[in-house]
């Protein structure tokens, strides 16, 4: 008799357990023409905020260095320091070229509209840069597009964090 009453509880809570969940009426609300083709745009097209960008979300003064690639020697050592008052001071040496003289410029640079690319002075021939999180990526002089190369990862300057 014990054993009985001991079974009912048990095979009542296995019960319950298998049970169907409860309905969730979130899923009867049928999507319109609207929301769908909203969802979809959504989806597909990434949300730029217009108001945050490189240059007023992204603490981009500072040292930035690396090893940039180069046609004729074994790369290019750069040093660019961005200052807050948008001036600049660029250092480079040739690397496996030359007796090791450095070039050096100095100047200002300024945010195209969408703040995301500077452009240096002439004093350093127009070069722009895309502003990431503590890098730089050195673009195509004349568009601002990303070199596309089998070394494209290479144009990259590292900030130099304290």
């Amino acid at each position: 008799m014990k054993k009985i009453l001991l079974i009912v509880p048990v095979f009542g809570l296995i019960l319950t357990a298998c049970s169907k969940p409860t309905h969730d009426a979130s899923q009867d609300i049928q999507a319109t023409p609207q929301t769908q083709i909203a969802q979809s745009h959504d989806a597909a097209t990434p949300t730029i905020d217009s108001e945050h960008n490189a240059q007023n979300s992204l603490d981009w003064a500072g040292e930035y260095t690396g090893l940039l690639p180069c046609a004729d020697c074994s790369g290019i050592k750069t040093i660019l320091t961005l200052k807050p008052d948008h001036r600049y001071e660029l250092s480079e040496e040739y690397e496996g070229k030359g007796d090791g003289q450095q070039f050096k410029s100095q100047g200002t640079f300024s945010f195209d509209s969408s703040g995301l690319l500077i452009t240096l002075d002439k004093n350093a021939e127009g070069r722009k840069y895309f502003v990431g999180e503590n890098f730089l990526e050195s673009r195509d002089i004349e568009t601002g597009e990303k070199i596309e190369s089998p070394i494209a990862e290479h144009y990259k300057l590292t900030k130099k964090l304290q």
